[in-house]
């Protein structure tokens, strides 16, 4: 009678278990300098500590390559590095610019495409979001001072997704001499957020596609504030 009870549960047991929703799985990218991959491991905690796993994704210029691993995907993050090729967006190399490897840039440029084009959620980190800017046809502005190694304040736009979370002050981190240049963003994005001296530090995609970029480092946020950013990234992939 036990045993008759026990083959009764387990299919019940079976779709219960069916019917928990994975945990979602995240493209992180890579940098990549003289013949060697690396990633802060900042990224990958704020994922896996929030409830996503993690899927290091090496550079490659092999497009059906990159589309199978985009449909394994469930949301991509754009981490930060040196600086993308300024003939990219129409203008000239400026003293203060190092180039990140070339391998690199096409990689991450032509993944970016795929990944904007794929509906799903994306997240530009720092060189991830000026590389978000140049894949929709924007421009950068080559140098900026006092955005490096610094932090300060920023004025969030009521309404956007970083007030929602945050309100409309915050204190950032500042690791960078490039910014999207505000004028030639793209109409399907906007400007949520700003430092003091008028420096874009976010853009969000006006449409239903979850797509984020930020200036300043949310990875390395104090964990509380931390989490809250990247929880709420994660709960989009799995819509």
């Amino acid at each position: 009678m036990k045993r008759l009870a026990l083959l009764l549960l387990l299919p019940l047991f079976f779709l219960s278990s069916c019917s928990i929703s994975p945990e979602p799985l995240i493209g992180i990218t890579m940098a990549y300098w003289e013949g060697k991959y690396s990633v802060d491991r900042s990224y990958v905690d704020a994922i896996r500590d929030n409830g996503g796993r993690v899927r290091i994704i090496p550079c490659s210029e092999d497009e059906s390559l990159l589309r199978r691993e985009l449909k394994e995907l469930d949301g991509i993050v754009f981490i930060g590095g040196r600086d993308y090729i300024p003939e990219w967006y129409g203008k000239e190399m400026h003293p203060s610019m190092t180039l990140m490897d070339p391998h690199r840039a096409r990689f991450d440029s032509l993944f970016m495409h795929l990944a904007l084009e794929s509906g799903k959620p994306v997240l530009g980190i720092c060189a991830g979001e000026q590389l978000m800017n140049i894949a929709t046809g924007g421009k950068l502005i080559r140098d900026i001072p006092g955005h490096r190694g610094v932090e300060h304040g920023i004025t969030l736009v009521p309404g956007s997704r970083m007030a929602l979370l945050y309100g409309t002050e915050m204190t950032v981190n500042s690791w960078h001499h490039q910014c999207v240049e505000a004028p030639f963003l793209h109409p399907d994005f906007q400007v949520t957020a700003w430092s003091a001296d008028s420096i874009v530090e976010a853009i969000e995609h006006r449409g239903d596609q979850w797509i984020m970029g930020t200036q300043f480092h949310p990875e390395k946020f104090p964990r509380a504030e931390r989490d809250k950013f990247f929880k709420l990234f994660l709960r989009e992939t799995k819509r």
